[in-house]
């Protein structure tokens, strides 16, 4: 394993217990989302004032945000019942554009 597959491990394993324990105490999404955004930075200086880890470090943010991104909108699927909600896809793409907007702007889009 090399060096970026540990920061990036271990980055994944940090967001999925963040989540895991954000929606366990019912934490608001532009809380829990604006966290996630500061591991994500985070972790992207430490690559930066490590350039020995990856000379890319913008690539491991977008692995980063995707990966939180799918989670959360997987966590916001299980909640849906698509047998009653015929708008469920629609209300999906909502959530994602809601996270995109809170993860650049910090809170939500009016």
């Amino acid at each position: 394993m090399n060096c970026i597959d540990a920061v990036e491990g271990m980055a994944k394993a940090l967001l999925g217990k963040f989540q895991d324990v954000s929606t366990e105490y019912r934490l608001d999404d532009s809380e829990y989302i604006r966290n996630v955004k500061a591991v994500i930075d985070t972790v992207i200086l430490f690559v930066k004032n490590n350039p020995e880890v990856s000379e890319t470090p913008e690539l491991i943010r977008e692995v980063l945000y995707d990966y939180a991104k799918t989670r959360w909108l997987a966590r916001l699927e299980k909640t849906v019942d698509f047998d009653q909600e015929a708008g469920a896809a629609r209300d999906l793409e909502y959530q994602a554009y809601c996270y995109d907007y809170l993860y650049a702007h910090g809170n939500y889009p009016r």
